[in-house]
């Protein structure tokens, strides 16, 4: 089956991000001239040089060039050569070098110095290429935030701003133009080295990591460029339309050599900020950098002359930093069952601070074969092994504290193979990638039999949430282990045929090892062992949730392939891109047997396939147009389709171990103030201080949730979006470039769960009055909340939740609308600056693992509460973002470098608990289950915002 023509024509080695130099050799009179022999050198070719001959039109194409300077030489009998060097060779650019040659006996050589191309008149790649020395000279982290700095139209999570490196390897997803977090990945010459993780997010979970989880961070000192493909006109390799952020590994060279890298900072070097506002309200200390180091070393040089080159690297890197509020807790080890309730409320201890920590380190090695002259093979292994303590910037939000706080440990190793084989026509390009990835803790035993303490994070006490004090503290209360294992792949042929480039190729991805295993255990001892956790309302107990431990689940990715077809047309002025993209992805469980817990016996579950199973079709159309026909001004333009991510996601959600009843919350009154629950918990219905369970069928092998047969499977079912964009290049003079560009994205085939035991009919409207607060706007701040549910007590507890397309109940929209202007010039020989603006509508915000991104949305629809209707459209603001980066050589090898960043600040809610007292006289009963407290979020979600 043939599957996509990627839109928006791209250099022919897409995977790997290489270029293209193409022009049309003349005469003096105009005269097209065939037969020319045209030769591309550089130091970043492993074999020196790459030829063309000019065509019948005079025209020549020069694939599969690595990114870097080059000399072009134009050669034919009875004419002067003709040189043009100092061309730069972006990645994924097509440059555009015409040569004029005379007439001369002695056959002269004519030089021609400069006049590189800026403008890439061809290929329609939106794209931020991150060059070596880019990387070396500006003073950011070396990570996916440091790239982001440089990029404006890159959104990212308030509190993942990187400064000088403050953030280390955040786990935070690049999403660019409306994109989702899920839909970017991590690529290593052209092939994903992310995890199959699951996470759809919304809505089956909070978290949103599909298929972007990863132990492994790209060594700059060992890249020769990274590049993030962002365009709505991206290339047919490319499954997804978020970034894609693809790290081009050095090849070594032709002697030996060596590089060290060392630099960090200290506490000493930062302001204080904490100032008397921030002290008003209730801060005693602020986030600060305490320490940011970084080792990094590589040596290369030739193992067989002309023949094989290796490149080795080792490293070591990480930070310390402090975050707002944090402290030791006072009271950790006075908290046991029957002690004190004062000992059950968090206690800072003002002389123990908590400064998270990141440790991370890495080591591989790169060996390139030059087979035969157009036969190029590459072998790499890197392994590494990383701890932090905080792997979205949680312990910053002040939603958690450090013995709440799972820490973050993790190995992975990757293995990678490539082959490449250019001639004058023909292209054959492929790899192959392996990765292993375990986290959660350093063990390697599945069922934790050499389980290692990760973190701060104490799994032998028992969490507590407090919904009035905002935070999470006591301990984790789980341990757990994830091996996530996967291998994948890519091939293509490209064939140039006078003014069309064919390309037809595949990837494929699949799972392990049995794919995204996961095995977790609850039993903290402070609570005698109960795989519990407690919810309180400042400190007094209300409810707890149970948990029916462990848990094993084994979900597979088998397989997610893409096929595509595409072809690139020049006429005249015009390039235009046409493609089909065929994506076909299946997941499926294995028979699963678990062992027995404190509240659940022993559990068999048999094995469940094409959960989903799903084929599209993707069109991909782009246009571009060189106005003037001097390769300085291009207006560019095109339309995509895109498949939303799939890995493990959605096995996990139907996987019979994960989506039975594993959890449950009841009310708790702790009648006599031990802190344990004195009530059987194996017993559902109201027992003791217990009240019945939100799910009657815990601990069953009842599902929670289905899938709908109508959608699982099929054609054109899966999530999508599409993405267009619009804009304009420039080159002014012959050192600046700037562009304008239009973009719009929207989503289709979102997701619902309709629990089919229930109606609309089925829940009571009650009111609230919002608290006074200074803080709240006025139109809300005293008055009358409504549109509020609650279930009606006979229905509490049934839960039999079916997972289908939204627009089976009405029109479920996403829509985003950007803009984004940008520059880059040249300062003198080496100088650089580059920078830009971008508005548009699209946040993202990173409290849970990957973060979550959304533009403008509209649920205005009903499922089976009418309380949907509160706050269902969501319309976030237009927001600006500035940011500029630049270097300068100065005497004596110094260098001057300097990056500038504005970005929105960070949205927040105005959450209130009520108790039943405040909602029965509305309601006209307590609210059902037991439940003694109820949140609502009193302004509407991403409309209130914080400072810049």
């Amino acid at each position: 089956m043939l599957g996509g023509l990627a839109a928006a024509g791209t250099s022919f080695a897409q995977g790997t991000s290489n270029a293209t130099i193409s022009g049309v050799v003349k005469d003096t009179s105009g005269g097209v001239l065939p037969g020319v022999t045209v030769e591309a050198a550089s130091p970043v070719l492993t074999e020196g040089t790459r030829a063309a001959v000019s065509d019948e039109r005079g025209e020549y194409r020069i694939l599969e060039l690595r990114p870097g300077t080059y000399t072009v030489t134009f050669t034919l009998a009875g004419f002067n050569t003709l040189k043009r060097d100092n061309i730069q060779l972006p990645p994924s650019f097509t440059a555009t070098v015409n040569g004029d040659l005379s007439v001369g006996a002695m056959q002269e050589t004519v030089t021609v110095s400069g006049g590189a191309p800026l403008i890439d008149t061809q290929n329609m790649t939106q794209q931020k290429v991150i060059s070596r020395e880019v990387l070396d000279a500006v003073p950011t982290a070396k990570s996916a935030l440091g790239i982001a700095a440089l990029m404006p139209s890159v959104v990212e999570p308030p509190n993942a701003q990187d400064v000088g490196g403050s953030k280390g390897e955040r786990s935070v997803r690049i999403t660019v133009h409306g994109s989702k977090t899920i839909d970017s990945r991590q690529l290593q010459d052209g092939m994903r080295y992310n995890a199959l993780t699951p996470g759809i997010g919304a809505p089956f979970n909070a978290t949103s990591l599909e298929g972007t989880g990863r132990g492994y961070y790209v060594n700059p000192l060992g890249a020769q460029e990274i590049i993030i493909d962002v365009g709505t006109m991206g290339s047919s390799e490319y499954e997804y339309g978020g970034a894609q952020v693809n790290a081009i590994k050095k090849d070594g060279g032709s002697v030996f050599s060596g590089a060290f890298f060392v630099w960090g900072t200290g506490h000493s070097l930062q302001a204080n900020n904490l100032t008397r506002e921030l002290q008003d309200l209730g801060l005693t200390s602020v986030n600060t950098v305490r320490q940011v180091y970084d080792f990094n070393g590589t040596v290369s040089g030739p193992i067989v002359k002309n023949r094989v080159w290796f490149l080795a690297d080792a490293r070591r890197w990480g930070t310390q930093t402090s975050a707002a509020n944090l402290y030791a807790d006072a009271n950790l080890g006075a908290r046991a069952v029957a002690s004190s309730a004062a000992s059950w409320l968090y206690a800072p201890s003002l002389s123990h601070p908590i400064y998270p920590s990141e440790i991370d380190k890495a080591a591989g090695v790169r060996l390139t074969f030059q087979a035969t002259g157009s036969n190029k093979l590459t072998f790499s292994y890197d392994t590494q092994k990383n701890f932090q303590d905080q792997l979205t910037g949680q312990l910053e939000t002040g939603t958690i504290k450090n013995e709440a706080n799972g820490g973050y440990c993790q190995r992975q190793d990757l293995t990678q193979a490539t082959w490449s084989h250019p001639a004058s026509r023909f292209l054959v390009d492929g790899g192959v990638t392996v990765s292993r990835f375990n986290f959660s803790q350093f063990g390697e035993d599945l069922f934790l039999s050499d389980y290692v303490r990760c973190g701060g994070g104490n799994p032998e006490n028992v969490s507590i949430n407090d919904t009035t004090l905002g935070y999470t503290y006591n301990g984790s209360g789980s341990r757990a282990l994830s091996l996530s294992h996967q291998t994948n792949g890519r091939f293509s042929v490209s064939y140039v045929a006078g003014d069309h480039q064919i390309k037809t190729g595949m990837f494929w991805m699949w799972g392990l090892g049995g794919g995204h295993r996961t095995y977790t255990t609850r039993g903290p001892e402070q609570v005698n062992g109960l795989p519990v956790a407690y919810t309180f309302n400042n400190g007094t107990p209300t409810s707890l949730t149970q948990f029916a431990a462990p848990i094993l689940t084994i979900d597979q990715l088998n397989p997610d392939l893409g096929i595509f077809v595409q072809d690139q047309w020049r006429y005249k002025h015009l390039t235009m891109n046409g493609g089909l993209r065929f994506d076909w992805v299946r997941e499926s469980v294995p028979a699963i047997s678990i062992g027995a817990g404190p509240l659940v016996p022993a559990r068999s579950f048999a094995p469940v396939s094409d959960v989903p199973n799903w084929k599209d079709v993707n069109p991909r159309i782009g246009i571009a147009w060189n106005v003037f026909g001097d390769g300085k001004t291009a207006v560019k333009g095109g339309i995509n389709r895109y498949v939303q991510s799939a890995t493990t996601g959605i096995a996990n959600q139907f996987d019979p171990a994960n989506a039975s009843v594993n959890s449950v919350t009841r009310s708790w009154t702790d009648t006599n103030r031990n802190f344990l629950p004195d009530c059987n918990l194996t017993v559902l219905t109201l027992n003791g201080e217990c009240g019945p369970v939100s799910n009657l069928n815990f601990g069953s092998f009842v599902p929670a949730t289905t899938p709908d047969p109508g959608w699982i499977t099929g054609w054109g079912k899966r999530p999508y979006n599409w993405q267009v964009a619009l804009s304009a290049d420039r080159q002014i003079g012959g050192s600046t470039r700037v562009s304008l560009g239009f973009y719009r994205t929207w989503y289709g085939n979102s997701i619902v769960l309709d629990n089919t035991l229930v109606t609309p009919d089925d829940y009571s409207p009650y009111c609230v009055t919002a608290p006074s607060d200074s803080r709240l706007p006025s139109s809300i701040s005293s008055q009358p909340i409504c549109g509020l549910f609650d279930i009606n007590p006979n229905k509490f507890g049934q839960v039999n939740n079916v997972a289908t397309l939204a627009s089976n109940y009405g029109k479920q929209t996403e829509v985003y609308h950007g803009m984004d202007a940008s520059f880059a010039t040249r300062i003198g020989a080496k100088g650089t600056v580059a920078g830009g603006w971008n508005i548009g509508n699209a946040l993202q915000t990173g409290t849970t693992a990957g973060g979550a991104s959304s533009a403008s949305t509209n649920n205005c629809f009903v499922v089976d509460s009418p309380q949907q209707l509160y706050q269902c459209r969501v319309d976030v603001p237009y927001q600006n973002r500035f940011k500029v980066n630049g270097s300068y050589p100065l005497p004596s090898d110094f260098q001057f470098a300097a990056v500038f960043q504005s970005n929105p600040g960070p949205t927040y809610n105005a959450n209130a608990t009520f108790t039943n007292a405040q909602v029965a006289p509305a309601l006209g009963r307590p609210l059902s289950g037991g439940v003694r407290t109820v949140t609502v979020n009193l302004v509407s979600p991403l409309s209130q915002f914080g400072p810049r």
